[in-house]
């Protein structure tokens, strides 16, 4: 893993204004939290949707972020989160069991 210095200097520098240093960021986090993704969502293209959607978060959210905190914790936070979204997000369309029982005991 990285030191936690390295992503401290990253985030200051980003919150100046150089966004480039983001990419050091990206660089750093995002195998990681692509295999969380992908074990969450159990797709691939899902898992891509919501890395990139959680590197935006955290880029958008930088001046949330907690320096006194480790910046990993934090950004694997939002990348659980995008999951989660997702997740809810497609579960109207996912099949429901077919042993799932009625609900209020009305037969069918």
């Amino acid at each position: 893993m990285t030191e936690p210095d390295d992503d401290l200097v990253c985030v200051a520098r980003c919150l100046r204004g150089d966004s480039a240093a983001f990419e050091s960021i990206v660089r750093r986090y995002e195998r990681v939290l692509f295999s969380v993704a992908r074990r969450m969502l159990g797709n691939y293209e899902d898992a891509l949707d919501a890395t990139q959607n959680a590197f935006v978060r955290a880029y958008e959210g930088l001046d949330t972020y907690d320096p006194n905190r480790r910046f990993f914790s934090w950004i694997y936070r939002i990348a659980v989160n995008e999951c989660l979204n997702a997740r809810r997000a497609r579960r109207p369309d996912d099949p429901l069991p077919e042993d799932m029982e009625v609900q209020g005991g009305a037969s069918p």
